[in-house]
């Protein structure tokens, strides 16, 4: 008997979301047996989708999940990407969830290579704390805002997070 861990829901929100939205991928777990890669071909393009959940979001009407990545996490992401950018396009999928399956404001934000790079310091070079994604849900509005461990999500009083569709994964 197989046993269902906590992940299996949420990485299988993403496939049921990636079949519901009317994609016929054709899907490969990688062999390295990281259950947060996968490969998807559509009827558009192929891709490698980076995928990590959260389930503890900060805020009470806005809410803020971020996603932390180890050196080796951003090691691997580096290879991944270097060994397949020719054939396949790297993307992230970050789930953000509630712990509760039945509350509201749970998405999955979409996020390219050229914004995943604004967003987190793969190069190290700016020391500030552990490399992070935080995608930020704003009641009401059809963008999902990125920041990160390399730009901030305020500056100089204003906003200077990148706005992404919420319902970007139906475009892949």
């Amino acid at each position: 008997m197989a046993t269902i861990c906590k992940a299996d829901y949420y990485y299988g929100a993403l496939l049921s979301a990636l079949v519901n939205g009317g994609l016929v991928p054709a899907l490969f777990e990688k062999e390295n047996d990281n259950r947060q890669i996968y490969e998807v071909t559509t009827n558009k393009a192929s891709y490698i989708i980076y995928t990590k959940y959260n389930t503890t979001p900060s805020g009470s009407k806005d809410f803020t999940w971020s996603f932390p990545f180890s050196d080796n996490e951003l090691e691997e992401i580096v290879k991944i990407h270097h060994e397949n950018n020719k054939e396949k396009e790297l993307i992230f999928a970050f789930i953000c969830g509630q712990k509760q399956l039945s509350d509201y404001n749970q998405v999955i934000a979409i996020v390219y290579w050229d914004e995943f790079l604004e967003c987190v310091d793969i190069e190290k070079e700016q020391i500030r704390g552990t490399a992070r994604l935080s995608v930020k849900a704003v009641k009401g509005s059809p963008w999902l805002r990125l920041y990160g461990s390399k730009r901030a999500d305020m500056l100089d009083g204003k906003d200077n997070t990148i706005r992404i569709e919420r319902s970007r994964l139906s475009s892949l």
